[in-house]
C-alpha cells in the first residue's frame, strides 16, 4: 500500500514525539489535529488507514532531510558551490564557510540536520511504543517498517556527526522511557557502536518487511535494508573509524559483506537497470515514481510542505514558470571531469540559459533552439535581470564572494515539474531516490577491485555505462571508480562520503591526503579532523556537560 500524503494525521499518545531540549527533539506534529488525551493506542489504531495514518508521520520527517543533511553532504564537497550574488546567498557567509569547510559548531545547518534527523527517531520510537502494547493487522511488519526508518534516522546522523546518543526503547515499553530525562540523559556512543547499532536494527527488521519493488510506494523493504546496509558496509573503514584531531583512524573494512549486499539487491529480480540516456534522465523527473531502478526514494507532489526543492536551488528566477533560486552551482574542476561522450553531462546548464516551460534542455536541446521569428535568438532563450542574454559561465567572475548573476554551471539532474505552479512555492513532484540499483553495482564494483576481482569490477562499472551509452572502460582502478561514482551519483549525497573514504589510497592525486579535505577551486586544504562535522554548539550547550564535542573544535 502506498504511504498517503497526510498533512494532518491523528496520533496516539505514545507518538506525541516530547523530549527535553539538551538532543533537539521538538514536537513534530500539526498543532491543528485532535488533543492527544482524546486518543490513545487501544482506540486509533483500529484499520489499515489509521496505521498508516500514524506511520505517515516518520516518513514525512524523510523530506526534511533534503535539505540541511543534503546541503552538508553536497556544498561541503566539490560537487556544489552556493557563491554570493550581489545580496543573494550572503546568508551571513554560511553557504561558503560549508563549501570551505571552516564551518565552526555554531554553523545553523548542523542543528538543524541534528534537529531534523532526532526528530525522525522520536516519530518512530512513538510507533513502536504504541505498537508494541496492542494488537493491529501486521504488527510485526509495522514495528519492523518503524525500526528500520529509525535505523536509517541513524545511518543520517552517523554519516554527520558520528558520535551521537541512541533513543532506541523496546516495542510496548512505556512512553516515559523515551522522553529524555536532563537529570539522566542517555549515553553519547561511540561511532562504531552506533554503526553496529544500526546494522543489528535493520538485520533484525528485514524478514518482517515486504519484498516489495519500484520503490514500493515510498515505504521501507527488504531491498532498502539490504541497500542500506549495502552503503554501510562500504563506508565501514571510516563509518567505524575513530576521528582525533589529527584525522580519521580507519575501522576494518567489510568489503566482503559490501559486495554480498550489494548482490542480494541486484539479483534478487526486484529492480532493473533503466535502458538508455533518455530512460536514466526520466529516472529523476517529475513523473518518476514506480521507475524499476528506484530502491528507497522520498516521495514528493508539487502542493506546498510536499515538494522537493532541487529545481529551485540551481536554475535562475527566469528558469520557469514562478521562478527559481539562483543559488548552487558546481565548479569547473568538477564539471570538466565528466567526458563530452557521455551523456550523463548532460545533467548541467552550460551556456545560453533557457526557460524549461518552453523547452526542454536535457532530453531534447533541439527543441531550445527553435528560432519562430528569425531574429537571431531562440525563443526559449532568457534573459537576466538587466534585460541581456543569460549565460551559465563555467567561472565565477569577480569570485565566488560576489560573482554575477550567471555564475556558475547548474546542476539540473532534477528538473522543474511541468505541472509546477508559482502557487506550490518551491515543490516539484520528483521523488527522490535515495538508494536505487545503480549505486548497488557501484559498491559491487569497488568492492570486488579491493578484494582483487579486478575483471567483476570492471564488468560492473561497465554495465553503468552500456546502459546510458558512455563509452566503455577497458581498465579499471580506485579513480575510475570514483570518477564513474561522480558521473552516475551527482547531486544523491554521495560525494562527501566518497572523497572521505578514497583518501589518499588514490595515487592519481598524488599522495595529496584526504580527498575531502584537499584544495579545490574556491577551498584551501582543510584541517583532517573536518571528514566529520561537530556535535551542534546548541546541543553542547543544552546537554549540561552530557554531550562531547568531536575532536578538533
Amino acid at each position: 500500500m502506498t504511504l498517503p500524503f497526510i498533512k494532518r494525521t491523528r496520533l496516539a499518545v505514545g507518538a506525541a514525539l516530547v523530549a527535553a531540549p539538551a538532543f533537539g527533539l521538538a514536537a513534530c506534529t500539526d498543532l491543528s489535529v485532535d488533543p492527544f488525551s482524546s486518543v490513545n493506542p487501544e482506540n486509533f489504531y483500529q484499520t489499515d488507514a489509521e496505521v498508516l495514518a500514524a506511520l505517515s508521520p516518520v516518513y514525512s520527517q524523510l523530506r526534511a532531510t533534503l535539505w540541511e543533511y543534503h546541503n552538508l553532504s553536497q556544498v561541503s564537497s566539490d560537487e556544489t558551490i552556493v557563491p554570493t550574488r550581489g545580496s543573494d546567498w550572503s546568508d551571513g557567509g554560511r553557504w561558503l564557510s560549508m563549501h570551505r569547510q571552516d564551518w565552526s559548531p555554531t554553523l545553523t545547518d548542523l542543528n538543524g540536520a541534528w534537529i531534523q534527523s532526532f526528530t525522525g527517531v522520536a516519530r518512530a520510537n512513538g510507533i513502536i511504543s504504541d505498537l508494541g502494547g496492542i494488537d493491529v493487522p501486521n504488527k510485526d511488519a509495522l514495528i519492523a517498517e518503524a525500526r528500520a526508518l529509525r535505523a536509517f534516522y541513524y545511518y543520517t546522523l552517523l554519516d554527520l556527526f558520528g558520535n551521537v546518543p541512541i533513543l532506541a526503547p523496546e516495542p510496548g515499553s512505556d512512553p516515559s522511557e523515551f522522553i529524555v530525562d536532563p537529570d539522566n540523559p542517555p549515553v553519547q556512543r561511540s561511532r562504531a557502536e552506533v554503526f553496529d547499532f544500526i546494522v543489528s536494527e535493520l538485520e533484525a527488521s528485514r524478514g518482517a518487511l515486504p519484498i516489495a519493488g519500484a520503490g514500493n510506494g515510498g515505504r521501507f523493504s527488504q531491498g532498502a535494508v539490504d541497500a542500506v546496509l549495502a552503503n554501510l558496509y562500504l563506508n565501514a573503514p571510516v563509518f567505524t573509524g575513530t576521528v582525533t584531531a589529527g584525522g580519521l583512524q580507519r575501522g576494518p573494512a567489510r568489503w566482503a559483506d559490501a559486495e554480498r549486499l550489494a548482490t542480494q539487491v541486484i539479483d534478487s529480480g526486484t529492480y532493473s537497470l533503466v535502458q538508455g540516456a533518455n530512460a536514466w534522465f526520466q529516472m529523476f523527473s517529475a513523473d518518476n515514481e514506480n521507475n524499476p531502478e528506484h530502491i528507497f526514494v522520498i516521495q514528493h507532489l508539487a502542493e506546498i510542505g510536499f515538494g522537493l526543492s532541487f529545481p529551485q536551488r540551481g536554475l535562475h528566477y527566469n528558469s520557469f514558470t514562478g521562478g527559481a533560486w539562483n543559488g548552487f552551482s558546481t565548479i569547473a574542476e568538477t564539471y570538466q571531469e565528466f567526458d563530452g561522450e557521455d551523456p550523463r553531462r548532460q545533467i548541467f546548464a552550460i551556456g545560453q540559459a533557457y526557460n524549461y516551460d518552453a523547452c526542454d534542455p536535457v532530453t531534447n536541446p533541439e527543441s531550445c533552439t527553435v528560432d519562430t521569428n528569425g531574429d537571431g535568438v531562440a525563443d526559449a532563450a532568457i534573459e537576466n535581470r538587466n534585460d541581456e542574454p543569460l549565460i551559465f559561465t563555467l567561472d565565477f567572475p569577480g569570485g565566488v564572494e560576489n560573482t554575477t548573476e550567471g555564475a556558475g554551471v547548474r546542476i539540473v539532474k532534477f528538473p522543474p515539474d511541468p505541472e509546477y505552479t508559482e502557487t506550490a512555492d518551491g515543490n516539484h513532484g520528483n521523488d527522490y531516490p535515495y538508494f536505487r540499483l545503480g549505486e548497488m553495482y557501484l559498491i559491487r564494483a569497488e568492492a570486488r577491485l579491493e578484494q582483487g576481482n579486478t575483471a567483476g569490477a570492471l564488468a560492473d562499472v561497465n554495465a553503468i555505462r552500456d546502459r546510458v551509452g558512455a563509452p566503455l572502460l577497458t581498465s579499471i582502478d580506485r579513480k575510475a571508480i570514483l570518477d564513474e561514482r561522480l558521473f552516475e551519483l551527482t547531486y544523491e549525497a554521495r560525494r562527501r562520503q566518497d572523497l572521505i573514504r578514497a583518501d589518499e589510497s588514490i595515487a592519481e592525486f598524488g599522495g595529496s591526503g584526504n580527498l575531502f579535505t584537499r584544495a579545490w577551486s574556491f577551498k584551501d586544504a582543510s584541517q583532517p579532523f573536518r571528514v566529520l562535522f561537530p556535535i551542534p554548539q546548541q546541543q553542547i550547550d543544552a546537554s549540561d556537560g552530557t554531550l562531547t564535542q568531536n575532536p578538533g573544535y
